[in-house]
């Protein structure tokens, strides 16, 4: 049913339909309430930081930064203002001081606007265009500025999340720590490691900052204990496919990648996982993907990642953490463990422009055993954020994206999903707002090499 709103031009009081992209159109999807209320209050409490922390900000870059505060809180207030009364989408400003993707953006602005007929706005072009738009417009506006150019305004956020989640990752670092530095380790136990490593980090992604408009989510109890309680809202589980490949086709010098979601306890449970893989085969290579900026508030930059492991190093309280850290530290040194964080993984593409528009970055999954994706920003890229029939198989969602051995591990926190049997896609159909609040979770794999 069309509804009159002359703010949104074809507003309709639906879910998104099967075979359509997500977008704000739709009254009843996580895309509209997105738009409407979370984005803008994510935007917000940029400016609240931004207030909180001016005394430390101008000693960090000194007082010309002053000026610099007031005028990225002038761009959000506007920026706010044009999302919620649904304004055209603008080009990001370029300056010949900073070379970055903003002019890629621009023509990616110029071809919606001749696909759509009109200018984008907010609530009418593709979700995740215009999701992905606001914190790369954003970027773009801090990097501009006089002194603030490496500012992450989502960085106290990132590094309390971590702080604040020691005691949970005191107990996972007990439990690995047992696995890689054993030397008389037993083998017959790895497969079950392996899926209690999988199951940490798929959880680990609940905690995603950006789903909660930047606050952050408390964590009670023992993840060990409570990962083996939440098997049962694993709702699609193709472990054993992925064990397989990692334990009996793993040869010498095969690489694994890893496209990283959030900073914080998620990356900790990602860096147990990867320190596990090269234990169990000591000739991989662990490439994570990291964002170039500051990225759907709690996703993890180089700087995050790096901060993560001097952080470790240096808790004397805490001597596993500190040990493991070293480890972790060590493995990026011999260069068993790297990271990297090209642009298109925060460009407006979906996966499926990887293979034209990011070349290298295909091309190096394609000599890969296993990529793996974190995350339900990237699990909506690899889908191109389409609300497929849920009984859609994982592989024919993928489409031409095929490089090599694709996993997914996603807490779901959007209105799409594939690969569920069909009793229990009647259910989401029914209610398709349960696939968003964080409660089930996927562990969804495509082979597509030996």
């Amino acid at each position: 049913m069309t509804q009159n709103d002359p703010r949104i031009p074809n507003l309709q009081d639906t879910a998104t339909p099967f075979s359509r992209q997500l977008c704000g159109i739709y009254k009843r999807s996580y895309a509209h309430v997105t738009i409407r209320d979370r984005m803008p209050v994510i935007l917000t409490k940029i400016v609240d930081t931004l207030c909180q922390n001016k005394s430390k900000i101008i000693a960090t870059y000194g007082p010309d930064a002053e000026e610099d505060i007031k005028e990225i809180i002038g761009f959000i207030s506007q920026l706010k203002n044009e999302i919620v009364t649904n304004k055209a989408l603008k080009p990001l400003r370029l300056n010949t001081k900073v070379f970055n993707d903003a002019e890629e953006w621009n023509i990616y602005l110029t071809d919606r606007t001749f696909i759509e007929g009109n200018i984008p706005t907010w609530f009418n072009t593709r979700w995740l265009y215009c999701e992905t738009y606001m914190y790369r417009v954003l970027a773009q506006e801090i990097r501009l500025t006089n002194t603030m150019h490496s500012y992450d305004p989502f960085e106290y956020q990132k590094q309390n999340e971590f702080i604040t989640s020691i005691d949970s990752i005191e107990l996972i670092t007990v439990y690995i720590k047992d696995i890689i530095c054993n030397k008389e380790y037993n083998i017959e136990n790895s497969k079950n490691d392996f899926l209690k490593l999988l199951e940490l980090s798929l959880w680990g992604n609940r905690y995603d900052l950006s789903a909660t408009s930047g606050s952050s989510c408390s964590k009670t109890g023992n993840p060990l204990t409570i990962v083996e309680h939440l098997k049962k809202n694993i709702l699609v589980n193709d472990w054993e496919i992925v064990w397989d490949t990692v334990n009996k086709k793993m040869k010498e010098n095969d690489d694994i990648h890893i496209v990283l979601d959030n900073a914080g306890y998620e990356l900790f449970t990602d860096l147990c996982l990867a320190a596990f893989l090269v234990t169990i085969a000591p000739t991989t290579k662990i490439t994570f993907h990291a964002k170039l900026y500051p990225w759907y508030v709690s996703d993890t930059t180089v700087r995050d990642f790096q901060w993560t492991l001097d952080y470790m190093t240096k808790l004397n309280d805490y001597p596993n953490i500190q040990l493991l850290g070293t480890m972790f530290t060590n493995l990026m040194d011999r260069q068993v463990w790297c990271i990297k964080d090209e642009s298109y993984w925060t460009g407006p593409y979906d996966f499926r422009r990887i293979i034209d528009k990011g070349k290298n970055i295909y091309a190096e999954f394609a000599d890969a055993k296993l990529v793996i994706f974190k995350g339900d920003l990237n699990y909506r890229k690899l889908l191109g954020d389409v609300n497929y029939p849920y009984d859609t198989s994982f592989a024919t969602a993928l489409k031409t994206f095929q490089p090599t051995n694709i996993l997914s591990l996603r807490t779901m926190k959007s209105d799409i999903c594939v690969g569920l049997s069909t009793n229990i896609a009647k259910l989401f159909i029914e209610d398709h707002m349960k696939l968003t609040t964080g409660e089930y979770g996927l562990i969804e794999a495509a082979m597509f090499k030996n």
